[in-house]
């Protein structure tokens, strides 16, 4: 996959693979298990630059752009799936919401403490309606004197260890109804962290419910338009998909790198494995796919970069190469036998990441929806932002 890469890219693609490699693929494992990411290899992320990688200089950050971060999320998820799925809400969903969305001031204030791993932030959406279907969510921000105040509950919030949340509520403005962002802090009065879930993969997430009670909201900590935020996020959210697109390659092909090492080990039948036609049937069938879906997020990773994207493109990669991830990675579980449904054997967790991945960031069907609008020429029914 080194062949557009320039030598910044490939360096930093190296630093992230050495990283997944020796760092974080012999814990990749206990996260899983323990449903907890330990707190030095999220400083880690920090010393080694991944949280600016997607943040302008003038910020603080390296502004290597998404392909550069869509690498080394690659890379990272070939070890830990779950691990990448949190590194790309804090190195590109926040940040990038904060980019699209902030005053010069509020991304001087936000942006490099984010870039640095001083402060990172969580980006809160979904309520028990949905994510897209926005007109029945019940969180709310109502102007109280010279500000705002915040009531209401999210789910499914991946936190990790964010300090800085990007809270999108219901709104309205001389009688006209609205969907915005606003910036809520973790020790501010009234907000609460609720108990983290339990899941089927993407564990050690630190995701749950965020519960605003009279939260106060100032001015300043308003992002974007209050009416049209969730609109004018759709940069953000195509970004986004990307990453989490980025996510589930690397997903597939951490699997795909130890089960040739198995087949090639593993005597079945009274032969070894690799002999065995249906198997290499399969294996060259999902080595095609993963070359596929590699073209097509860094074909679309690319047009981010160069600010010519069609908006559905990002949906359909996030879509496709997440359905895809998972078709494959069923498929060479069951290369593993019995021992690919054992936990100890660390298989398969790759399988229930690459599962979870299929609604995180929005569902499957929610993209195709999008993507439908696109094809069909409609406009008015979804925005693109609704899918995140």
């Amino acid at each position: 996959m080194s062949h557009f890469l320039n030598d910044d890219q490939k360096a930093i693609r190296d630093v992230a693979a050495k990283f997944a490699v020796n760092e974080l693929m012999p814990i990749a494992n206990e996260i899983d298990a323990s449903e907890s990411t330990p707190d030095w290899v999220v400083k880690r992320c920090a010393e080694l630059g991944f949280y600016g990688i997607y943040i302008a200089e003038e910020y603080g950050g390296i502004g290597a752009g998404l392909v550069t971060a869509c690498v080394v999320l690659e890379e990272i998820a070939k070890a830990s799936p779950a691990f990448a799925g949190l590194l790309s809400v804090q190195m590109i969903l926040c940040p990038e919401t904060v980019n699209v969305l902030g005053t010069p001031e509020q991304k001087a204030r936000l942006l490099p403490k984010s870039a640095s791993g001083e402060r990172l932030m969580a980006y809160s959406q979904t309520e028990p309606a949905g994510v897209g279907n926005i007109a029945y969510h019940q969180t709310k921000l109502t102007p109280d004197g010279n500000g705002y105040r915040l009531d209401g509950h999210k789910l499914f919030c991946t936190q990790g260890a964010a300090k800085t949340y990007l809270v999108m509520p219901r709104t309205k403005r001389d009688g006209v109804d609205g969907y915005g962002c606003v910036i809520v802090e973790a020790e501010d009065e009234g907000f609460q962290v609720q108990k983290y879930e339990e899941k089927l993969g993407w564990r050690g997430t630190n995701t749950g419910p965020i519960a605003f009670n009279n939260v106060h909201i100032a001015p300043d900590d308003v992002l974007g338009d209050l009416l049209t935020g969730n609109a004018d996020h759709a940069p953000a959210n195509q970004a986004s998909f990307l990453g989490h697109a980025a996510t589930s390659l690397g997903c597939v092909e951490g699997l795909f790198d130890l089960t040739v090492t198995q087949v090639k080990e593993r005597q079945l039948y009274g032969a070894p494995m690799w002999k065995l036609s249906p198997i290499t049937d399969r294996l060259a069938q999902i080595w095609t796919k993963i070359e596929a879906c590699r073209a097509m997020l860094y074909n679309a990773a690319r047009q981010i970069d160069e600010g010519t994207l069609a908006l559905p493109l990002g949906s359909a990669c996030k879509a496709y190469i997440g359905d895809t991830a998972f078709d494959c990675c069923s498929q060479l579980l069951q290369m593993w036998g019995g021992s690919g449904i054992m936990n100890s054997t660390g298989v398969n967790r790759y399988f229930r990441d690459a599962r979870a991945k299929m609604v995180a960031e929005g569902s499957t069907e929610i993209h195709h929806a999008v993507i439908a609008q696109a094809a069909l020429g409609f406009t008015g029914l979804l925005s693109s932002s609704d899918s995140n």
